[in-house]
């Protein structure tokens, strides 16, 4: 049975450290003895999958770039959108998964797992329904495509973060049933229902209340933060519409935790922020444009690599 787990340090330099191992020269034994602070630190990349629903589909474009320039993940920290596609690349980060990505997200374009309208949605919340779509299809969509049965399995440890129900807490997930963690993840409030777990509680979206993961990732002790960022803008008042003003107010809680989350990140952790330029808001459930989201993804990567120096990394 999976638990829930709360996610140990872990830094560079894994394992205890040895006064002397076998075949290790002086210098090499020297340099073990020195205080861990005076040590040349491993580099520990850590990849930051946003939320973001549809326009998730605009990081598989990052992806595929930021993979094409020689950057690869250590861990990969999750939440909604971004956990759908942070796991398969936590077991397998090549461009044979990043290609299987985009038909993933192009075959869902034409079948979209969730449906409704604002006459649906009105319905739904009068009826008392936990959301307007059971999840049904998202569910069957997951059951279809994941690569591992358990989260721990991956190659490289994934972190995915849910809410819980009961408690408003934000849970880190490290190993359980991976269908079922993912579909909590991408709970949207009153768009999904909430998916019980094994701790016995109902969980959402973990984007809720950590939509850019930047606060959990940095406990992994990275020396590089590569962060995925789909998160939806405001909308301007010409596109608002009741459902949307309903929502100002949890995006805009949603924001300024994002806000806190980035002073948080320690100045010598080196950060490669990719941002999806004029991402939109509303609802972000039109899968319509998910070939220009692929393509505005993999432009704001090159853009992004290109102002930084991570052309050649180490």
């Amino acid at each position: 049975m999976g638990t829930m787990v709360k996610v140990a340090v872990a830094g560079v330099g894994r394992g205890p450290d040895r006064a002397r191992l076998p075949g290790m020269s002086r210098l090499s034994r020297l340099r073990h003895r020195l205080p861990r602070r005076l040590r040349k630190r491993e580099q520990h990349t850590v990849f930051v999958m946003s939320g973001g629903a549809v326009r998730g589909a605009a990081q598989v474009g990052m992806l595929r770039e930021v993979l094409s320039a020689g950057i690869f993940p250590d861990a990969v920290v999750a939440v909604s959108a971004g956990a759908l596609n942070g796991l398969p690349i936590a077991n397998d980060p090549s461009m044979g998964q990043i290609d299987l990505l985009e038909e993933i997200w192009r075959e869902v374009a034409t079948d979209p797992p969730v449906r409704g309208g604002t006459l649906r949605t009105l319905v739904s919340i009068l009826r008392g329904r936990p959301g307007f779509d059971s999840g049904e299809r998202l569910r069957k969509l997951l059951e279809e495509h994941v690569p591992v049965a358990n989260l721990g399995d991956t190659l490289i440890p994934i972190h995915v973060g849910t809410t819980a129900a009961s408690t408003g807490r934000l849970c880190w997930w490290s190993e359980g049933p991976s269908v079922d963690v993912l579909c909590a993840s991408a709970a949207i409030p009153g768009v999904f229902p909430a998916v019980p777990l094994t701790d016995g509680d109902l969980h959402l979206d973990g984007g809720v209340l950590s939509n850019v993961p930047l606060r959990h990732a940095v406990t992994l002790q990275p020396t590089r933060l590569v962060v995925f960022d789909v998160a939806a803008d405001f909308l301007p008042p010409e596109r608002q519409t009741a459902l949307t003003l309903m929502l100002t107010g949890f995006r805009a809680a949603t924001a300024e935790l994002t806000r806190q989350e980035w002073l948080d990140v320690p100045p010598d952790i080196e950060v490669l922020h990719i941002e999806l330029q004029d991402p939109g808001g509303g609802l972000d459930l039109d899968f319509g444009e998910t070939d220009l989201l692929l393509e505005e993804g993999a432009g704001a990567a090159r853009a992004a690599i290109a102002a930084s120096d991570w052309l050649n990394p180490g």
